[in-house]
């Protein structure tokens, strides 16, 4: 077993670990202040439903 090969894999290991582990927590903590956010502002929700859609593309 390489050690230099071995120590580069776990510094990959760690690095990917500690990005998916910021990234999460930014987002829960985005999602959770929008919410906040949204539920402080007495806004109601709204839904949107479209009766159809037309595609008109040119056949080649």
């Amino acid at each position: 077993m390489n050690t230099n090969r071995t120590t580069r894999f776990a510094g990959l290991l760690v690095a990917m670990l500690m990005t998916v582990a910021i990234n999460g927590t930014m987002l829960l903590k985005f999602d959770s202040v929008a919410q906040e956010g949204y539920a402080s502002s007495g806004q109601t929700p709204t839904v949107v439903t479209l009766g159809a859609v037309n595609v008109v593309a040119g056949r080649s």
